[in-house]
């Protein structure tokens, strides 16, 4: 990163600066689709997994699924907050921030301590997270979405910006796709960022693996997914995926065919265990 594109003073918690190398920065909409979550929470695993410094803003949705899916690859993550960094913004998000931590990562703020989180305080934060990262990659996003003044702001600092195609039927693929549509990179897989990275990779392209599999393996938990769902009492594929520290993207895969054989059902945003018949 030139010094031209250096954010304003910041102040932080945690490891800071962070390990070296390249550093991507994930962003998307604050109510994204299951999609959407399973996707940031994936490319986040696997690009944490190849040295990637992951950056987002700790916020509800695409933030939070980068954020945990960096940490269930074992790499450093950084949280770029609209607060002070005092002050954990949501407040739900303080065990995540606590996590983040942890992991050898950072909460990061260009406002003093007790700032609170005001509207035109996070399209300031928006610039300092383009500024931070090599390139920018969009998952789901509206027409007016804030992930959208993070993609500008890098385009106007010379970086790369890319975005993940969804559903032509969603309103959260109109800013995505018009992102793609102007130019940004398409994004299918880790693998394509970490070509924009110029990061080799070559554990992604085993060719031993499968065809479409991931850098991860689901191992014998997923047989018994099963198990851990209740009759009577919904879990979501997050919840499920955070219980177990499998990727999101293979419990969702995972409760889609176990839907299909009629093991499992959906109940509003979770699964159920489906009713066993009585005989």
């Amino acid at each position: 990163m030139s010094t031209a594109a250096a954010p304003p003073a910041l102040n932080t918690r945690g490891r800071w600066p962070p390990p070296p190398g390249p550093r991507a920065a994930i962003v998307g909409s604050r109510r994204p689709s299951p999609y959407g979550e399973a996707v940031a929470e994936q490319l986040a695993a696997e690009l944490a997994a190849a040295g990637v410094v992951v950056i987002s803003g700790l916020a509800l949705g695409i933030d939070a699924a980068a954020h945990r899916g960096a940490l269930v690859g074992g790499g450093a993550t950084v949280a770029v907050m609209g607060t002070g960094v005092d002050l954990v913004y949501p407040a739900a998000h303080g065990a995540l921030a606590e996590q983040i931590l942890g992991g050898g990562g950072a909460l990061v703020s260009q406002f003093p301590d007790g700032t609170l989180p005001r509207r035109h305080n996070f399209p300031a934060r928006n610039l300092t997270m383009a500024a931070l990262s090599d390139v920018v990659v969009v998952v789901e996003a509206a027409q007016a979405s804030g992930a959208l003044i993070t993609a500008e702001a890098a385009l106007e600092l010379g970086k790369d910006v890319m975005a993940v195609p969804g559903s032509i039927f969603s309103p959260l693929s109109v800013g995505t796709h018009a992102l793609i549509r102007d130019g940004a990179g398409l994004v299918q897989n880790a693998r394509d960022v970490l070509a924009a990275l110029h990061v080799d990779r070559e554990v992604l392209d085993d060719p031993l693996k499968p065809p479409g599999r991931t850098g991860f393996e689901l191992g014998r938990a997923a047989d018994g997914l099963v198990l851990h769902l209740s009759e009577t009492m919904a879990v979501g594929a997050a919840e499920l995926a955070r219980k177990l520290q499998i990727p999101i993207a293979d419990v969702v895969g995972r409760l889609t065919s176990l839907e299909l054989e009629g093991a499992v059902r959906r109940h509003g945003s979770g699964y159920l265990r489906a009713l066993r018949r009585r005989k």
